[in-house]
């Protein structure tokens, strides 16, 4: 294995651009595209709407991509918006080809289930994420994915993504007991565009992360 310093800077249209690679603000990016829409974001939604003839759930998406990439790129958002995004979603994933198949259903929320990585941390490495400074996305994800089995975030993600079919009656009731315990939060209403729009990004993320048809659309509205 050949090791290197994780990127500071992605390359789009020929150009670098420096970014934002610590793991809070990445959990931020993340939280900006699928969490809660701000009222940044809903007062951009509305101009974005009285401006065109977008239907509100795609000025929503519009403005919710507009600020991740704000962030993400330290306000200077590439022209090439599809590479742009291809390359936020290349350096979320780590540089990583993913493979497998996800979960039906979400098993981990880093806003939500900070306290408990933020344990195992403290448990497996001696490290308290709420004391770093600064630590890279890549070095974040690369000291989680490590958790030791016993972590406790371990175990929550475990009951969350537990097939039930594959359990007798008595199993089955008590991990339906222990994924309500540990539920995550419906802190939204997801449009059904958005569902796609997650699901289209997540299982490209699990196929080698090609973006460029899921991508299109808003591509073609964001000028």
């Amino acid at each position: 294995m050949i090791l290197r310093k994780p990127p500071a800077s992605v390359n789009v249209g020929e150009k670098d651009y420096e970014i934002e690679t610590d793991f809070r603000t990445i959990i931020e990016v993340e939280n900006m595209i699928f969490g809660p829409l701000t009222e940044e974001q809903e007062a951009f939604a509305r101009e974005i709407q009285r401006q065109s003839e977008l239907s509100a759930e795609d000025a929503e998406l519009n403005a919710r991509y507009f600020y991740a990439m704000q962030l993400f790129y330290k306000g200077r958002i590439p022209d090439d918006l599809e590479e742009a995004t291809e390359k936020l979603i290349w350096f979320y994933a780590c540089g990583k080809k993913q493979k497998g198949s996800k979960p039906k259903e979400p098993v981990l929320s880093f806003i939500n289930d900070m306290d408990y990585i933020n344990a195992g941390f403290l448990q497996d490495y001696g490290i308290d994420l709420f004391d770093v400074d600064y630590m890279h996305w890549w070095k974040f994800m690369s000291l989680f994915s490590a958790l030791h089995d016993d972590c406790k975030i371990c175990e929550i993600m475990g009951w969350r993504g537990a097939d039930l079919s594959k359990m007798n009656k008595e199993q089955r009731k008590y991990a339906r007991k222990m994924k309500n315990l540990y539920a995550l939060p419906v802190e939204i209403k997801v449009s059904k565009k958005e569902l796609e729009m997650q699901k289209a990004i997540e299982e490209a993320l699990m196929n080698g992360g090609d973006v460029s048809g899921v991508l299109e659309k808003i591509r073609s509205e964001q000028a």
